[in-house]
């Protein structure tokens, strides 16, 4: 044997010699990883043996890169050709007596692998270039050498390596090694390859031998591997998909043979947890052994892990920053305001929403936001907030990021990330600026609502009507810039957050674990949250109705048909009375951040439904609504005093931070309220443009102009001839199809639900649900699940309203409730404050509420404690 010709893998140090593939083989022996042993046949071996029949590789390497495009495959065939008609018998006979030196059976079966000199090296993989052969017998590795040679002729190579400028031949050495007997095969990849994240290992794998994953033939199991960034902490397996598998692919004494999997086995992992783990600990030693990301070939025979291959990663640069895949998502606040399925219009406006008013307020203070870092993310047409990234920041101004779950609803954090807080002076600046935005958002709120509410007024649909497409589109261009000077909600927001980071800190040393309970009662009756007084607004309706007989008995009548309320209704006070409730109120809905969302005056007769129940069911009148809301914040103010002793200091701390927090409550929902005049002043321009497009045959009805985004309406406006109609049928037939989908309201793994739906089991285990305390109160009624607006008429008095989230929309039935109980929400949300405002016993955040619970069941709800007991009530008592 002459020894430059075939060396054992453990000897292959020099990259001209035994190529990339040998060469990072051998690096991985030394360093002490799994690596089935073998030999290399050299590039002194295809060089000496090319040579002595002719072939001049550099010579035909100049001539090939000097020819056409066109010119090359006939040119490419011949050498090929030529060159598996090579002599190699004496090698041939070296190279198997050196297999047979390594100890294995004479029946074993090899893989012969290509070893090319531009393989696997730090600048280039060439992955997928070159061929290999599985499966092999002794007889056939003749073969599979001489094609291995050969296929570094092939056009694809040509051109690869001709757009690298590479000036002289590649040669080819080749590895043999004998087959491992694998029960589950694939690649890993010692940095996340979309997310580009150090600390996650992505595996992909499959029963048997890997060849069919490699080949793209199959869809393998995908994992993701959360590598700790302390030592001795645990691995973490952060997404499992599991794919279907009907066959494998098994070595055999004979050759590769394709094996069926049994049923049980054509769903189940093909990794065990412990195989993951020990796998993605090894892709991390290689990387360090590499000193850069490897992409990793393995394979899981009945004993142990072998490593069949490593190779950089030559197209991926690691981030330390996160990304929106590393993030956790949640529907929290965005539920709380849109519908299930928002419009592609309003979508649009959410995005630029929340840049433009939101996160360039966390710039400005001097926030650093990862580049590419979004703050919403659509699944399947639903909005998800980037709660990781709001943690980023609020633990950046150095506040207390746990709060947020609690305050704004949904899940905590699993993986928070690592956060540098803001430097000393960065720190007081933004300190300095956000006291700046609070004291002025303070002091311009109220005349900034009095002009929004001004824009709906001008806006009205009369004042539209004789406005052209361009008139009406120039008028929607006005309204962006027109709010960009009077939006106040980051600073309003800031007001709260630093209120409740405050009492969250001292309460629950000053009063006990019951602080919240005592807390949320003393925001009870301030009578200055606008979105509860329509409450007490439709209580003294009611009032007016129970006063009138003509009124009182038009409204309990059974033959009552609420279309026709203006004409038996006319000339009575309860008809001034509810036009001016519409006035006031009307512009509000279910859903209402959606432009495309009908308000309440768009259907008034919802309002009556609940007016006409309250009356039946003699509801308390305003002034014992009133006096119950003021009784229970004088108790629970006098509570806290005496929790408080002699300690003056404390009670002022208390005081300064309790007025200030119903101060900026007040504040949050009158912003809320008067944005919706805004919103319905472009509601009413919209409408109005998507009348005058139908008109001119450009949409088919008028409701369509919500089915355009921002930019397609002003592409159509200025003359895109795009077929609009099919874009809108596309997006109208999409929006049917996501009805039924149902997703996760909080996605901890992007990856994980862009590819599957995520089923939850909702099975109930104790008959016993709990949630965020969000108003004080217990109180025991028959649920009563509300779905949508038609379920409105439904509710009987006393009931407890189960429901998706809070929507401020809901309002108007809090006066027939007995108690609330929502999927999703915090003590932030806007419905949560006006429950609380009008005294509802209401409890948020209870998970899977419209699964577990259905209309009829007796609950008692304890919105002290955040517990909701299923079944009859032992002493039915009602508090």
């Amino acid at each position: 044997m002459v020894s430059s010709f075939i060396i054992p893998l453990s000897h292959c140090h020099d990259l001209s010699l035994v190529g990339g593939k040998a060469l990072g083989l051998c690096r991985l022996i030394e360093a002490g990883f799994p690596v089935p042993p073998g030999l290399c046949v050299t590039t002194d071996a295809y060089t000496h043996h090319l040579h002595g029949s002719g072939f001049r590789d550099q010579d035909e390497w100049h001539r090939i890169i000097g020819l056409s495009e066109s010119d090359r495959p006939s040119a490419l065939a011949g050498y090929q050709s030529q060159i598996t008609r090579t002599e190699i018998s004496h090698l041939i006979t070296d190279c198997l007596t050196a297999l047979q030196a390594l100890g294995h059976p004479p029946a074993i079966c090899w893989a012969v692998r290509s070893s090319s000199t531009t393989e696997d090296t730090a600048h280039a993989s060439a992955a997928g270039l070159y061929r290999t052969h599985l499966g092999r017998t002794l007889a056939e590795v003749e073969c599979a050498i001489k094609d291995l040679w050969a296929s570094l002729w092939e056009l694809r190579v040509i051109s690869y390596l001709a757009r690298q400028g590479r000036k002289t031949a590649p040669r080819m050495a080749v590895v043999i090694q004998p087959m491992v007997d694998a029960q589950a095969a694939g690649v890993a990849y010692s940095v996340h390859p979309v997310t580009r994240r150090r600390s996650q290992v992505m595996i992909n794998a499959i029963p048997g031998l890997a060849a069919p994953l490699v080949d793209g033939t199959v869809t393998p199991d995908e994992y993701v591997v959360e590598v700790p960034a302390e030592t001795g902490k645990p691995f973490q397996i952060l997404t499992r998909l599991l794919a279907r598998k009907t066959d494998c692919l098994r070595v055999s004494n004979t050759g590769l043979q394709q094996a069926s999997l049994e049923e049980d086995a054509q769903t189940r992992s093909s990794l065990t947890d412990n195989q993951l783990v020990v796998l993605a600990q090894i892709a991390k030693e290689i990387e360090r052994t590499f000193g850069q990301p490897a992409d990793i070939e393995w394979a899981f025979d009945t004993e142990q892990l072998w490593i069949l291959q490593a190779r950089p990663i030559t197209t991926i640069r690691p981030t330390p920053d996160l990304t929106n895949d590393d993030c956790e998502w949640s529907r929290t606040n965005f539920k709380e305001t849109l519908p299930e399925l928002p419009s592609p219009l309003s979508l649009s406006f959410l995005e630029q929403f929340m840049d433009r008013y939101i996160l360039e307020h966390y710039r400005r203070l001097g926030c650093r936001i990862p580049e590419g870092l979004t703050s919403v993310r659509l699944l399947q047409g639903r909005p998800y907030l980037n709660v990781t990234l709001f943690h980023l920041l609020v633990a950046q101004l150095g506040g207390d990021p746990a709060l947020n779950a609690e305050q704004m609803g949904g899940e905590p954090l699993q993986r928070p990330p690592q956060v540098q807080a803001l430097g000393k002076m960065t720190s007081l600046r933004a300190a300095w600026l956000m006291l700046k935005e609070m004291r002025r958002v303070e002091r311009v709120g109220p005349r900034v609502f009095a002009e929004m509410k001004g824009l709906a007024r001008t806006y009205q649909r009369e004042s539209v009507l004789n406005l052209s497409p361009n008139e009406l589109m120039s008028e929607l261009d006005k309204l962006g810039p027109w709010l960009e000077s009077r939006e106040v909600t980051f600073g309003i927001a800031g007001g709260v957050g630093q209120c409740l980071q405050i009492l969250s800190k001292v309460l629950p040393g000053w009063l006990g674990p019951d602080w919240r309970m005592l807390l949320n009662a003393a925001l009870q009756g301030q009578g200055t949250v606008i979105s509860a007084q329509q409450i007490l607004r439709l209580a003294g309706l009611t009032d007016i109705a129970k006063r009138d007989r003509h009124t009182h008995t038009i409204l309990t009548s059974a033959s009552w048909n609420p279309i026709t309320f203006r004409t038996t209704l006319a000339g009575t006070e309860f008809l001034h009375a509810f036009n001016k409730y519409l006035d006031d109120y009307g512009h509000r809905g279910v859903g209402e951040s959606d432009v495309m969302s009908p308000r309440l005056a768009d259907n008034p007769t919802a309002i009556l439904s609940i007016l006409r129940a309250q009356v039946i069911s003699d509801a308390p009148s305003q002034d014992t609504v009133l006096l119950r809301q003021g009784n229970k914040q004088v108790s629970s103010l006098a509570e806290i005093r005496q929790r408080l002793g002699w300690r003056l200091d404390r009670w002022a701390i208390f005081l300064w931070c309790y007025r200030r927090l119903c101060r900026f409550f007040s504040l949050r929902e009158a912003n809320r309220h008067h944005l919706m005049y805004y919103s319905a002043a472009i509601r009413a321009l919209l409408i109005r443009l998507g009348e005058r497009l139908v008109e001119q045959g450009l949409l088919r009805q008028k409701d369509d102009i919500f089915f355009l985004t921002i930019a397609d309406r002003t592409d159509l406006m200025n003359g895109n001839t795009q077929d609009w109609n099919a874009v809108i049928a596309a997006r109208r037939a999409e929006r049917e199809q996501r009805i039924a989908i149902n997703v996760p309201d909080t996605v901890h793994d992007w990856t994980a639900v862009r590819h599957r739906t995520v089923t939850q089991d909702h099975a109930g285990e104790d008959g016993a649900l709990s949630g965020i305390p969000i108003s004080i109160g217990t109180v025991t009624g028959s649920v009563r699940l509300i779905r949508s607006a038609a379920d409105w008429s439904k509710v009987i008095p006393g009931e407890i309203l189960v429901v998706p989230v809070i929507d401020p929309g809901l309002a108007p039935l809090f006066g027939l409730a007995g108690g609330l109980i929502a999927e999703m929400g915090g003590t932030l949300s806007h419905g949560a404050i006006i429950a609380r405002e009008y005294g509802l016993p209401a409890i948020a955040n209870v998970e899977s509420a419209m699964v577990r619970l259905s209309d009829g069941v007796p609950v008692t709800l304890d919105a002290g404690s955040g517990t909701i007991r299923i079944g009859p009530s032992q002493s039915a008592k009602s508090i």
